[in-house]
């Protein structure tokens, strides 16, 4: 059904580091960045709830999580549940200077102890403002501060739809490279052979 890529991007590269930063000092205009820790502010909650709303746009996305109801209970349950093992949720955003809403935000985890390994999870960018390169924006603003706050971090990996286009270019462009595959397949089970 899905070929899954896992890829992983070293922090320990300078030529990563330096493409991130170069990125994030060539903003779109329109936006401006924010980045959280932990639960979403509230000033920002409705929005970012919003934008995580489209996480299933992405092709084959449906066939690897449930569909969401993205409400105020719902997302707080969700952070607390990405961060119940001790691992620090860490999110980086595009805020519409105009609105000041979110309109795409990435989001992270980083291990209790610190390190070496992120884990790159969702991004999503509202319809409205796709193709202004805002999700390669926000995906290197998010490298640039796991390099300062968790300096011990080396690596970030993500598992990519090899449908998804869109992603994997913006992934490539900021260092990401492929490290294993796996197939999602669907294979019919017969009522002879279902389980106890």
């Amino acid at each position: 059904m899905l070929s899954l890529e896992l890829q992983e991007q070293r922090l320990d590269q300078e030529r990563v580091l330096a493409r991130c930063r170069d990125l994030v000092s060539s903003r779109p205009s329109a936006y401006r960045p924010v980045q959280w820790t932990g639960p979403a502010p509230e000033r920002l909650a409705a929005s970012f709830r919003q934008v995580m709303g489209h996480v299933l746009d992405a092709p084959g996305a449906a066939l690897q999580m449930s569909p969401r109801r993205w409400d105020a209970a719902a997302v707080r349950a969700w952070e607390a549940t990405m961060t119940a093992s001790g691992e620090r949720l860490m999110v980086s955003a595009a805020v519409h200077a105009a609105s000041g809403e979110a309109v795409a935000a990435t989001v992270a985890t980083v291990p209790a102890s610190g390190g070496p390994v992120a884990d790159q999870h969702d991004t999503a960018v509202l319809p409205g403002h796709r193709r202004q390169g805002l999700a390669r924006w926000i995906k290197a603003e998010q490298v640039v501060r796991l390099h300062e706050h968790f300096p011990e971090v080396r690596a970030v990996t993500s598992t990519v739809n090899q449908e998804n286009l869109p992603m994997a270019a913006v992934n490539r462009s900021l260092g990401y490279r492929p490290l294993s595959g796996r197939l999602l397949v669907e294979a019919p089970v017969s009522a002879g052979q279902a389980g106890p």
